[in-house]
């Protein structure tokens, strides 16, 4: 026995009851085509999901670091890839230039 008196042992096998609420959000789970119908959007006025859209952009497009995810400038000779820094080179070089032999 320890300090605490006997040993606590947790029981295996014990599961959480489901509510009503659970079976019917699995049962009757719906896909996103059938959400849309549900809602009938040819009907609706103004813009929906469906009918909205965005015009190219004025601004240049935006290249990111294939390694850290900040905005970069560079890119591998071998492969094309995107990197920031010397730091995030090397680490490209090492684990993820896709051209290994030229």
């Amino acid at each position: 026995m320890g300090p605490y008196g006997s040993l606590w042992v947790p029981s295996v096998g014990k599961k959480k009851k489901k509510t009503r609420g659970d079976h019917f959000k699995l049962r009757f789970r719906k896909n996103f085509q059938a959400l849309l119908e549900e809602q009938n959007l040819s009907a609706a006025e103004g813009p929906t999901y469906v009918s909205a859209c965005a015009g190219p952009s004025r601004r240049p497009q935006r290249h990111f670091c294939s390694v850290c995810g900040f905005p970069s400038a560079y890119t591998c000779v071998s492969c094309g890839a995107r990197f920031c820094c010397a730091r995030c080179l090397g680490t490209h070089q090492d684990t993820r230039c896709l051209k290994w032999t030229v």
